[in-house]
């Protein structure tokens, strides 16, 4: 049966609203989630170090004002009773963190490193491929210097309905390191949870640490 241009509008809008309230739901239950935070094992005299390393995402934008720190990374740090070192660099490149990381892993030899670039590639419309094989690049390093690696994916621009871009679960796949498919497309699917079209405010930071938290836990 051929749908009238007034039916395909009708059914569209009653799709995305759907989605939205089903989004909405299971996001809450995240954030209603008040069981306390799980006694870490942590041996004191060589205490695990973790990195976030990424770009805005990472950094927190949307979610610094006054003074206040509500990036995912500072809340994570809170969550977790560890510190999490922010290494977020707003604009940056997957390309251009390769170099970067290679100094941070020097610097910091992280016990866990939390990677997501390749948002800022997509927006320039590099080529998936390219963007791929930077990231996994960066993967290689990090497992080589001794890290675990968590992958966040973000999300291709200009989606409908907001995935990650498929490239991240390959990545996995090939690397076989932690990934956390759709946790940032999720988020950005809800208003509720943005700043703005590509960033969380501290409510959507909020439910990206509370993941990354149970994460962390199992592999501790």
């Amino acid at each position: 049966m051929k749908l009238s241009k007034l039916e395909f509008i009708v059914l569209a809008i009653a799709l995305f609203v759907g989605f939205h309230f089903y989004n909405q739901h299971r996001m809450e239950s995240v954030l209603s989630d008040d069981e306390p935070v799980a006694n870490l094992y942590i041996d004191e005299e060589n205490p695990p170090v973790i990195v976030a390393f990424g770009d805005s995402l990472t950094y927190g934008t949307g979610a610094r004002y006054s003074g206040k720190d509500m990036s995912y990374p500072a809340q994570l740090s809170k969550r977790l009773g560890l510190p999490v070192i922010n290494e977020g660099v707003p604009g940056e490149t997957a390309e251009r963190g390769v170099t970067r990381l290679r100094a941070v892993l020097k610097r910091h030899r992280p016990t866990i490193l939390i990677l997501c670039e390749g948002g800022n590639d997509m927006l320039r419309s590099r080529k998936p491929e390219k963007i791929k094989k930077d990231l996994e690049t960066m993967i290689d390093a990090a497992i080589q210097s001794g890290a675990k690696v968590i992958l966040l994916g973000v999300p291709e621009p200009e989606q409908f309905f907001l995935h990650d871009a498929d490239f991240y679960a390959e990545l996995a796949d090939e690397t076989g390191v932690l990934y956390l498919p759709n946790l940032i497309s999720d988020v950005l699917s809800d208003h509720e949870l943005t700043k703005d079209p590509a960033h969380p405010n501290a409510k959507g930071y909020a439910i990206i640490a509370q993941k990354l938290d149970r994460a962390i836990r199992g592999i501790l």
